[in-house]
């Protein structure tokens, strides 16, 4: 994680290195993908409110636009794409004076439209978006593991390509489970496109393990190997190839080695 949980960063600082906007509640830098999330806790005035519920353990998030109906535009697009952009999204909460505690990496579970009011006091559509910390979601995806492992390759995929802008209509208890299953389909099916081979260098895996041949996944396009991806954007990889791609002086050329040599579906 770029990251570390409960540290207080200067926003100014975020900037500097990653670039993006300096003034709006989310910010999209052009030359990463990511996207920072800065909650100032001040949008009660707009009749909504950021924060977690107790209830799910979700974090609901209001779109930008502080006046008419809100739009998927800008960063409001930003999030509703972020999975299949390839976007990893950080929380920030304002401590005040350009101070933000980093509070963890998000992904989406769903969103839903509501009615608030807008800065001029008159009624609108807001975006309220639903994030939940990925790591939890790594974590319980797990759960699934043991139902993957053992289907076919075409199952595994069509679980793996769902849409994952695919929120509305579904309760939140279905779409994170949905989300789990997704993620842990996701691995499987990747491992099981390798056909047990690193798919940078083509060679065997270097050993098996109690659940079979050893690959790593690496993203394509992410800062990160975490959370859910499209499947043609993630490859896996030996342990070799996965540090040169994460750590070697060449990583970025062999990157763009691999994106033009391997036919990815």
């Amino acid at each position: 994680m770029l990251f570390e949980k409960n540290k207080v960063y200067r926003r100014s600082s975020i900037h500097d290195q990653y670039g993006g906007s300096r003034q709006r509640g989310i910010s999209t830098p052009n030359k990463h993908k990511l996207i920072f999330i800065f909650d100032s806790g001040m949008d009660q005035e707009f009749g909504y409110k950021n924060g977690w519920s107790e209830e799910d353990g979700l974090f609901y998030y209001s779109g930008e636009g502080q006046e008419g109906n809100q739009t998927f535009s800008f960063g409001n697009k930003a999030l509703l794409h972020h999975i299949e952009n390839g976007e990893d999204v950080y929380l920030f909460e304002s401590l005040g004076k350009g101070n933000y505690r980093f509070v963890d990496q998000l992904i989406l579970i769903g969103y839903d439209i509501q009615f608030g009011i807008d800065k001029h006091q008159n009624q609108r559509e807001v975006i309220v978006f639903a994030f939940e910390p990925l790591h939890i979601v790594q974590e319980e995806s797990q759960e699934f593991a043991s139902t993957m492992r053992y289907k076919s390759i075409e199952e595994l995929e069509q679980i793996a390509t769902r849409d994952p802008k695919r929120a509305t209509g579904l309760s939140m208890s279905i779409r994170k489970r949905q989300v789990r299953e997704q993620t842990s389909a996701l691995y499987y099916y990747v491992l099981a496109r390798a056909n047990n081979h690193c798919e940078a260098c083509g060679q065997a895996a270097p050993f098996d393990t109690e659940n079979g041949p050893y690959l790593e996944l690496y993203s394509l396009y992410k800062e990160s190997d975490e959370g859910l991806a499209l499947p043609e954007q993630v490859i896996a990889t030996c342990p070799n190839c996965h540090a040169r791609l994460r750590k070697s002086q060449d990583r970025a050329l062999y990157r763009e080695k691999i994106i033009q040599q391997i036919p990815l579906p």
